[in-house]
């Protein structure tokens, strides 16, 4: 598992692969992400309207909990969270008061310029023209940047679709960490990216300028990564997915409370010591703070069992002797001195290709 077989989505670009050397006095850390994003129909199209924020006002609970347990979480956001006022307040008074980083979550279908067909095809970013992802993607950094008063240093590819301008992308606005892989999932068969064998440890996609620091999954079981080949196997074999879990040989395990137990999460971080991983990224969507917004939180005894995940979560870290870190702790890890912020040329300077076509 420490390297990908570049069979497995040529479209996204490993770089040479290498794996971060944190130092030989590295202990292992964590970071919690949040994708902090609007709420739509799960279930439903995608579409350029028809979502809310309302979910907004219970994200101070969140923040004060984290505080209390000196984690700063990293909101990584998208256009309409950007541009909404109750949301870049609250975010820009928690960045001023250095308990709480802002990075970047593009939602294609919610972010101009509207070029492209609102499809599943294009909700990867992947999918789109390269100009355009830039063109996206830079309106929403400067929003961010102009709303709530700071340049994002990290990102997140929204439905994890990252592809190979992406990184490009990223190192000309400045940023130096990406967030975009979920490391054993595959989402190629509705046209997103294959991530089923990328490593799990951080690596560089550009050497000691852009690192990506996969979202955290195990394999856990007694085959463990062993199991990988015969894991990826039954990815479309449900039955014998199961029955590799039920008999305790190997399963995958993502690091967030949606649809994770605590006890499942919890044998995960214990998997992830085991496997040497030295940087644990924690990840959940902003609406399942309130209920009713996502398939996993639907009552308010859900919002409270979040809550409790997190506090057994973080308990359990701090057994295990991982500690939180700050996205600018991180960086500073990263590089030994903090980037020069990329020049970013005006957004007119690249024009946007036609793409109605698209998807």
């Amino acid at each position: 598992m420490d390297r990908r077989d570049p069979r497995l989505d040529p479209r996204w670009p490993l770089g040479d692969g290498t794996p971060v050397d944190f130092g030989k006095d590295w202990r292992p850390r964590f970071i919690v992400t949040v994708d902090t994003e609007e709420e739509f129909d799960w279930d439903g199209p995608f579409t350029r309207d028809r979502h809310g924020l309302a979910h907004v006002s219970a994200m101070p609970r969140f923040q004060s909990f984290c505080e209390e347990r000196s984690v700063n979480p990293i909101y990584l956001i998208d256009y309409p969270v950007a541009t909404d006022g109750q949301a870049s307040e609250m975010l820009r008074g928690w960045c001023r008061a250095g308990t709480a980083d802002v990075g970047v979550q593009l939602h294609p279908w919610v972010n101009p310029p509207f070029e492209e067909t609102v499809s599943v095809h294009n909700s990867y970013a992947c999918n789109l023209p390269p100009d355009l992802e830039r063109q996206k993607f830079g309106l929403l950094y400067e929003a961010i940047a102009r709303h709530i008063g700071v340049e994002s240093r990290i990102y997140r590819a929204g439905r994890y679709g990252a592809g190979p301008a992406s990184p490009n992308i990223l190192r000309e606005f400045g940023l130096d960490c990406d967030t975009s892989v979920r490391s054993l999932f595959d989402y190629s068969r509705q046209g997103g990216p294959n991530y089923a064998a990328t490593p799990l440890k951080p690596y560089w996609l550009q050497q000691n300028a852009l690192a990506e620091l996969p979202v955290t999954t195990v394999l856990s079981g007694r085959l463990g990564p062993r199991g990988a080949g015969l894991f990826r196997a039954s990815e479309t074999r449900p039955n014998m997915r199961a029955a590799l879990s039920r008999l305790g040989l190997v399963e995958r395990i993502a690091l967030t409370p949606e649809g994770i137990s605590q006890t499942h999460a919890m044998r995960a971080v214990d998997d992830a010591v085991s496997q040497a991983l030295p940087l644990l990224v924690f990840s959940f969507h902003s609406p399942s703070l309130a209920p009713g917004f996502t398939p996993y939180v639907r009552s308010e005894a859900d919002v409270e069992a979040l809550y409790l995940w997190w506090d057994h979560l973080f308990a359990h870290c701090a057994a295990r002797g991982i500690a939180p870190i700050t996205l600018t702790e991180l960086r500073g890890a990263l590089h030994d001195k903090p980037l020069a912020p990329g020049a970013r040329p005006p957004l007119t300077a690249v024009p946007v290709r036609a793409c109605s076509s698209v998807g």
